[in-house]
């Protein structure tokens, strides 16, 4: 066991049990929690273009940068079980027209550790795929860090499948320099519990960051998005999306931070939330949380949660179209506001992954890295 394990070994002992702590008491983990599942680390199944460059092993100044993080009790337990990380690099001035593509899958009723550290060089145009996949009751625990240098553009697909009894609960770690451009799209769906913290950090002036979350839950489903978007700089952009449809027991929640520092003027911070209750039992909680320390700043947030829209359905029957096509349109129009990467590489197959998930046909494979 290196230094970093020793540390991030008492960083979760000493966080202790996690709903004590205000970032964690509305996610409920019992099915993390209610087995013992041994530990594992991962198969990294990948595609990648011949430029981006791969290593792995112990990347000791990459994970010691994770241990700052607050509120990360399992991003610690994945740095004390997991010493080695997959290290991808995209060279600068490097356009990639074909994606990465990541599949991480888990078929046994394991605790899985995988850490990816994704390292984009100055200038530098990417886009990327990853897709967790967890069966047989196991859980899933991985963690990314991305270092986007001055110029560089990422466009980032995650996508969070599972069947009953499985546990994904991922964090995202992310700090940008000047005029970089960072774009993420996530989709939880199957299995029994998700969740997804990023943690991004806008450092550099004309910095953007977007987010796009989507959650389609079916009966006692439970996913999480939790968000800390931190301004340092003037001049910088990010914006949370996260849309929701969660029918039978499924409970959806979404709590998200942007922080603006001393002296970062001219920030524009956008947060906006939206749930569709397709049942009476389904549940979803929104929790917007500003914390502003400049006054020539724009921020906003705001958070709704109802049933789809009765006049809607009405007008789209009257056009001749069953209630079921009309309620199928009408929350795919919903789900899709909330893609926001742009890389054409990957778009099609984002918008095509949540129609086929929303429909039922879930065969259509990642993009290619040509």
């Amino acid at each position: 066991m290196n230094n970093i394990q020793e540390q991030a070994r008492a960083y979760r002992e000493n966080y202790g049990e996690p709903r004590r702590h205000e970032a964690w008491r509305w996610t409920p983990l019992d099915t993390l929690t209610a087995r013992e599942r041994k530990s594992e680390g991962s198969d990294y199944q990948y595609d990648l273009p011949d430029a981006v460059g791969e290593d792995y092993g112990d990347f000791a100044d990459a994970d010691r940068r994770l241990l700052d993080l607050p509120d990360a009790p399992y991003l610690a337990q994945n740095l004390a079980e997991q010493r080695d990380a997959l290290l991808l690099t995209v060279p600068e001035n490097t356009s990639l027209d074909a994606p990465l593509v990541l599949n991480i899958d888990l078929a046994a009723p394991r605790l899985q550790h995988s850490r990816i550290h994704l390292r984009l060089g100055k200038n530098s145009r990417t886009a990327c795929w990853i897709d967790y996949q967890a069966g047989r009751a196991g859980a899933q625990l991985p963690v990314l860090s991305i270092d986007a240098a001055e110029g560089a553009e990422l466009d980032l697909a995650l996508w969070f499948h599972g069947t009953e009894h499985t546990a994904q609960l991922m964090h995202i770690a992310s700090q940008q320099a000047a005029n970089s451009r960072i774009r993420i799209n996530a989709l939880q769906a199957g299995g029994s519990l998700h969740r997804l913290d990023v943690h991004s950090e806008l450092r550099g002036e004309g910095s953007h960051f977007a987010f796009g979350g989507i959650q389609h839950l079916r009966g006692s489903q439970i996913a999480d998005y939790h968000l800390n978007v931190r301004h340092h700089t003037e001049n910088s952009e990010s914006h949370q999306i996260v849309r929701g449809a969660l029918d039978d027991s499924a409970q959806g929640y979404f709590d998200g931070t942007i922080y603006v520092a001393h002296g970062a003027q001219k920030t524009d911070a956008r947060q906006n939330s939206r749930y569709i209750l397709l049942h009476d039992n389904a549940r979803s909680q929104s929790v917007p949380r500003l914390e502003i320390y400049a006054d020539d700043v724009q921020c906003a947030h705001g958070s709704t949660t109802g049933r789809l829209d009765p006049d809607a359905l009405f007008y789209l029957q009257s056009r001749g179209i069953s209630l079921e096509n009309a309620r199928k349109m009408l929350i795919l129009s919903f789900l899709h506001e909330a893609v926001v990467i742009e890389h054409p590489a990957i778009l099609d197959a984002v918008h095509d992954s949540i129609s086929r998930d929303w429909l039922g046909d879930n065969n259509e494979d990642a993009p290619d890295a040509a």
